[in-house]
């Protein structure tokens, strides 16, 4: 067997094994889990009461309690509600602070995953053909030093804009179809998903290098020089962080 296969396929059952997405996916009760707790998060600004997720989860249970595949003992959803949120929390597949529950990229991923399969909204080809498109034209401009070729990028660039005035002052105003706009929608809001928990990583990171600065002051391994020295180097690989998670979604949004 190919090594290059052989590397993907330990990947992939390494992540089978660990990745809470993963993890969320193959279980029996996924399709419940999910539904309920995409359901919850859609409007959350920040979090949602671990009561509320519980007493959701537990009407889910119950809801298909009935049907066998899933296992369930209609006596006791409650009960079986609070272990399956208390598994994925442990798992990873939420975080619970101060009795909130709050989403992490995996149940992001798990639910975009969801999301793409469903083949009744979809972005056409012509129009992934077309980013693609710009994609490559950009990245060529941007590798290129050649100054005449970076003026002709920006005579084509203002001709385009050019001709989209004219056709507005003509008062042909093109407008998204209804699955085009719904498509458009669910890309922003997928990408604003992934901004949030781009923030809630960063804050989860501070809140660890704020637990770890702590156990050295309080530790005698560490004299005060090293500790500052330590909380410094954090400090940077955090803005750091940071400051590539907003590039990046800078660059989504101009997309």
């Amino acid at each position: 067997m190919d090594s290059t296969a052989q590397q993907r396929t330990q990947k992939y059952v390494s992540a089978r094994r660990q990745h809470p997405a993963w993890l969320l996916l193959a279980s029996p009760r996924a399709p419940l889990v999910l539904g309920c707790l995409t359901s919850l998060f859609e409007y959350a600004a920040d979090g949602i009461a671990e009561e509320e997720a519980l007493q959701a989860l537990s009407e889910m249970l119950a809801a298909y309690a009935a049907q066998d595949e899933y296992n369930i003992d209609p006596d006791n959803t409650r009960l079986l509600a609070g272990r399956e949120l208390r598994e994925w929390i442990k798992r990873g597949l939420v975080n619970e602070r101060g009795q909130r529950i709050y989403a992490t990229d995996a149940l992001s991923s798990a639910i975009r995953f969801i999301d793409s399969l469903d083949n009744r909204i979809m972005t056409s080809t012509a129009s992934r053909l077309s980013v693609v498109q710009r994609e490559i034209e950009n990245l060529d401009v941007g590798l290129n030093p050649n100054p005449a070729s970076r003026i002709a990028s920006l005579r084509r660039k203002i001709q385009e804009l050019e001709t989209e005035r004219a056709s507005a002052e003509a008062g042909n105003i093109p407008v998204l179809s209804e699955d085009e706009a719904t498509e458009r929608i669910r890309e922003v809001y997928g990408l604003a998903a992934g901004l949030r928990a781009d923030f809630r990583r960063v804050e989860d990171s501070w809140r660890e290098a704020d637990r770890q600065l702590r156990q050295s002051i309080m530790s005698e391994k560490f004299h005060r020089g090293d500790i500052v020295e330590r909380l410094l180097e954090g400090q940077k690989a955090l803005l750091n962080m940071a400051g590539h998670g907003a590039g990046s979604g800078c660059r989504h949004s101009a997309k």
